[in-house]
């Protein structure tokens, strides 16, 4: 913690001509205000990590064996069971042929033919739009 009693020290010593001393002090102040700086500086790290965990908890929900994240309108996912459990990472499954497969660990999870796991709530199909002649 920084001692503001030394500010007047300081001064007092360059008011007797005691240079030599106050230029100490004064690198010591120096050296507390980066020390405090960087104290901040992690602080802040450590506050923004917690508000983004209390945000993610609030919107990931484990539904059909899967986690999925809900923002306004729209569902993301589906993200990995494992990864989320043993590390506390989002990392969203990838599909191939008739599995969703995790791109960091490799699990597997077998997929229903009438599931349809695709980014959103609901299955989404190409609309044909006819061009002009």
């Amino acid at each position: 913690m920084l001692n503001y009693r030394l500010f007047k020290e300081i001064n007092d010593l360059f008011a007797s001509g005691q240079y030599r001393k106050a230029r100490h002090l004064l690198m010591e102040v120096q050296s507390r205000c980066i020390a405090l700086r960087d104290e901040i500086s992690l602080l802040q790290v450590r506050l923004k990590t917690l508000e983004d965990a209390a945000v993610l908890k609030e919107n990931l929900e484990a539904k059909d064996g899967f986690y999925w994240l809900f923002t306004d309108t729209l569902r993301q996912g589906p993200f990995c069971p494992h990864c989320y459990e043993s590390e506390g990472g989002l990392i969203r499954l990838e599909r191939s042929h008739k599995a969703l497969q995790c791109p960091y660990c490799h699990a597997t999870y077998a997929v229903m033919a009438n599931e349809e796991y695709q980014e959103g709530s609901a299955v989404r199909h190409a609309r044909i739009i006819p061009f002009a002649r």
